[in-house]
């Protein structure tokens, strides 16, 4: 017996300006390739469920193109007799009820079981002469109306085995949480009512919490939060003592390359470190981010980024980002010449009589770096 467990695959989820030859977004494609790789690959190895633990779509009113995502890959399973049971997650549930849940769109597809109902529901399967029994919350309203749900969850002692579902952060471990809206926090005794496996979703590295309890993670990395680990699904083996292994799916790389500490380094000094590590990186169709941490403010400025973009030609995206030292705490030689729309200013003022020329000087030097560091992707 074969169950596969998966969550967070984010369908609809776009991010950056980089496009395909089509003219669709860059990564909502990849999203896009990671669930169907995990359809693939139940199509392929035909296990006996596939349950998904939330987040199935990125948005409430998702595009039309993920809705047909969606549709077309679930009616692979279908059409296989692979039974699907999907949780609706805090991405894709509507604040308001008289909205209405994208996940209804599955209630017409044979062997497909939506749970989207803000409580908690059961579902039996009987597999090789065994009875599962499948025990889900999805997303509610308020945290209240989670605990009382979860209050109502029980072990069904007539069934071989018992599996728990839901979308949420486990409670007092802070590294689970998200920090998004209506976040729900699964308190940790859940894990002592004797289920023979959890399947949990909302948070994206793959954990393992228990030897029974898991978060499968997302199938992207959507964030360079992300990172960190591998992406795919689970594939459990319930009548091997809940034996498990990770299935890796390929996905788009995306760095977040070690921080470049400018402290007492040259502007050229900076410069070189920053394209001796998108060397390393080699950006052609990859995703990366460097931060320069402790950089005087007239050293950032001084960065000729046109040289930093024709070096990362290729990537789908890429960002550097700036702990930027204020002035005062970069000890600025008044001889440094600045040949930058900053310098200009600063020297501009200083020959000025003006009350509070400190002042003006500091809100107008910040303006302008916000407005050059939107510029440069910071």
């Amino acid at each position: 017996m074969k169950i596969l467990h998966v969550a967070d695959t984010h369908l609809g989820f776009s991010a950056y300006r980089k496009l395909t030859e089509d003219g669709k977004n860059q990564r909502e494609v990849d999203v896009y390739d990671a669930f169907n790789q995990c359809v693939d690959y139940a199509v392929k190895s035909k296990p006996d469920l596939v349950l998904h633990a939330g987040d199935l779509f990125d948005s409430v009113r998702p595009t039309n193109r993920a809705i047909t995502v969606a549709i077309q890959q679930i009616l692979r399973l279908s059409q296989e007799k692979i039974p699907f049971v999907v949780i609706s997650g805090n991405h894709e549930t509507p604040k308001l009820k008289e909205t209405g849940n994208i996940l209804t769109i599955f209630e017409h597809l044979d062997f497909v079981y939506p749970i989207y109902n803000n409580g908690y529901e059961t579902i039996s399967f009987e597999i090789d002469d065994k009875k599962i029994t499948i025990h889900a919350i999805s997303q509610c309203g308020t945290k209240k109306d989670f605990n009382d749900n979860l209050k109502e969850v029980d072990i069904d002692s007539s069934s071989d085995f018992n599996i728990f579902m839901a979308h949420g952060a486990v409670t007092g471990i802070k590294e689970f949480k998200m920090n998004e809206f209506n976040e729900l926090f699964i308190p940790t005794n859940t894990f002592a009512k004797n289920f023979d496996y959890i399947a949990l979703g909302h948070y994206h590295k793959y954990t393992e919490l228990r030897k029974n309890a898991f978060y499968s993670g997302s199938t992207e990395n959507l964030t360079f939060s992300d990172i960190g680990g591998k992406k795919g699904f689970l594939e459990i083996e319930p009548d091997k003592k809940m034996r498990h292994t990770f299935i890796e799916v390929n996905t788009r790389p995306m760095i977040d390359a070690p921080c470049i500490d400018c402290s007492n380094l040259s502007i050229e000094e900076v410069v070189k470190n920053i394209k001796d590590t998108i060397r390393k990186i080699e950006p052609k169709g990859k995703i990366f981010r460097i931060r320069l941490v402790n950089i005087p403010s007239h050293i950032y400025r001084g960065i000729d980024f046109n040289q930093i973009r024709d070096l990362s030609k290729g990537s789908v995206h890429f960002e550097i980002k700036s702990d930027v030292l204020k002035e005062e705490e970069s000890q600025i030689s008044e001889n440094y010449k600045i040949e930058s729309i900053a310098g200009e200013f600063e020297k501009y003022l200083r020959k000025q009589q003006l009350p509070d020329k400190e002042v003006l000087l500091k809100l107008g030097l910040e303006y302008i770096q916000k407005v050059e560091s939107k510029d440069e992707g910071k």
